[in-house]
């Protein structure tokens, strides 16, 4: 009886020290939970949402209308409500708040400068594509009206405008007035008055093609610097919040660690208790070690990090430690599959970023600079490579006829015949609206001439099939050959000399191969 009493009485004081030992497990890690673990959580979508934030921003130097401008706008809208929402909640808590909220400030700063200079940037593109347009109407017209010395001349002072791409924009020289009155002056003593004034004041005048330009130049210049800076504070953004994170970590770990520490005082404790009643305390010690693997299993979890090796540590039971756990494990994973998708969207982005929207093919900013490599190369090594820009004849008419669906098809339908025709070495890019442009390295005048003859042929003997209709058309082809050449800038004047060609094969009736050479337009015989 007594032994059964004792036994009882141990039991009791077993079960008692245990109870005790596991409600205060339980108030001690309810706190560790409700400050710490929320914290770190916050911080950490923190900067989940900073990081979209910055990554939109920097979306914005792609926009190029403002539609796109105005949709990355309202999405950065939502991160930032997301951003003051976790500010407010973090206020009291994150010891370098202030820094925080500074660089928020900046962010939003910046967002608002980005968005506005890029609007400005949009808005001097269309006035400078005004201005272009102004002047090739005035040289085309002349063309038409046999004025070749004024529109060759006009010609020579567009050249001072003519770029590849926004980097050799930036690191060219602003064309200036006195430069642009160097080329218009000795035109006043050969051309007509009227003509002369006219001139004069589509690159002098304000606004200009000149004076639009110049400005446009500045502007990009603006975006650059406001580029440098973005990716800046971008790196000081992620170094405050990664520190934050890490302090957060940092403290849930040493609180974590103060609760490991009581629960092994206890257990000394019961250990002592075991020797009496060694049944009562070995069920004790199982359900301590229970506990500790738990609280081990979220260290192990926090110091994964934002590795995929996390996903290998099982996680079982049904405790609120196993669900902070899995929390946890589910917050990380979510952000892994974010960094994943941000990833696929930029090869998406980069893949845009050359390519056609509507036919595939290359686009004119790719062709551009494979054009300024191309041409490189032969100044290096002096083997010629031919250019050819492509027209397809009246296609205003089957848009018109047909509608602008069906020309679209009738586009894709010649983009897919003509790459079929080439060699893995000819770059086929569209350039603009129905106008293509073919680079052939290593490619010789005569070479060149069968091929375009070819394809013209092609095109003409076989009529694009839509929606039951039977569309003919044909193509006009400009080509010049690039050799003899010593100045790296003459390859802005193959484009024009290819375009006159193209001009030409035009004018002459269409479905034609014009040649540029010497000054003069040759038409091939066809085969």
């Amino acid at each position: 009886m007594t032994l059964t009493i004792t036994l009882a009485i141990m039991t009791a004081i077993v079960g008692g020290a245990g109870i005790f030992t596991l409600e205060e497990f339980q108030e001690d890690y309810g706190k560790v939970k409700d400050h710490n673990f929320e914290m770190l959580l916050n911080m950490t979508k923190l900067k989940v949402q900073s990081n979209e934030v910055l990554t939109a921003t920097a979306d914005m130097f792609l926009a190029e209308h403002e539609t796109d401008l105005q949709i990355l706008n309202f999405y950065i809208d939502g991160r930032m409500a997301w951003i003051d929402k976790l500010s407010e909640e973090l206020a009291d808590r994150v010891d370098n708040v202030q820094e925080l909220f500074i660089f928020k400030s900046r962010l939003y700063t910046q967002v608002q400068v980005i968005s506005d200079e890029i609007l400005n940037k949009m808005a001097l593109s269309d006035a400078l594509l005004i201005e272009y347009k102004k002047v090739e109407k005035y040289k085309r017209s002349q063309i038409k009206e046999g004025n070749s010395d004024i529109a060759l001349a006009v010609d020579n002072i567009m050249s001072l405008f003519n770029s590849m791409d926004q980097k050799s924009l930036l690191s060219q020289e602003k064309p200036n007035t006195e430069e642009v009155k160097q080329f218009i002056s000795p035109l006043k003593d050969i051309i007509p008055e009227q003509e002369y004034k006219h001139i004069t004041a589509l690159f002098l005048e304000q606004p200009s093609l000149t004076s639009t330009y110049q400005r446009y130049l500045e502007q990009l210049e603006v975006l650059n610097v406001l580029k440098s800076e973005h990716a800046q504070l971008s790196k000081s953004i992620a170094s405050v919040t990664g520190e934050a994170i890490l302090m957060a970590e940092k403290n849930f770990l040493n609180n974590l660690n103060k609760v490991e520490e009581k629960i092994l005082s206890r257990k000394s404790d019961l250990y002592v208790l075991m020797f009496i009643s060694f049944a009562i305390a070995l069920v004790l010690v199982f359900l301590q070690i229970g506990f500790l693997r738990r609280v081990h299993l979220i260290r192990k979890i926090i110091d994964a990090g934002d590795a995929k090796s996390q996903f290998q540590i099982p996680i079982k039971g049904r405790d609120e430690i196993s669900e902070m756990a899995k929390s946890v494990k589910s917050y990380i994973e979510e952000i892994l599959k974010k960094e994943q998708q941000v990833s696929e969207t930029n090869k998406k982005l980069e893949h845009l970023a050359m390519h056609d929207g509507l036919t595939g093919i290359y686009n004119r900013r790719y062709f551009d600079a494979k054009l300024e490599q191309e041409h490189i190369r032969y100044l290096r090594y002096k083997e010629p490579y031919c250019l050819a820009m492509l027209d397809l004849d009246f296609f205003k008419k089957v848009n018109d006829t047909y509608g602008h669906d069906i020309g679209d098809k009738v586009l894709i339908d010649f983009t897919a015949r003509v790459t079929k025709q080439l060699r893995e070495t000819d770059l086929f890019a569209r350039l603009g609206g129905e106008e293509f442009g073919l680079l052939m390295p290593l490619t010789s005048e005569i070479n060149a001439v069968i091929l375009m003859e070819r394809i013209r042929n092609h095109i003409q003997s076989i009529p694009c099939v839509v929606n039951n209709f039977r569309i003919n058309y044909s193509v006009s082809i400009g080509l010049v050959e690039v050799k003899e050449i010593n100045d790296m800038h003459d390859v802005l004047k193959q484009l024009a000399l290819a375009d006159k060609a193209l001009y030409e094969a035009k004018r002459t009736g269409r479905n034609r191969v014009n040649v540029y050479q010497s000054e003069q337009l040759i038409t091939p015989q066809r085969a």
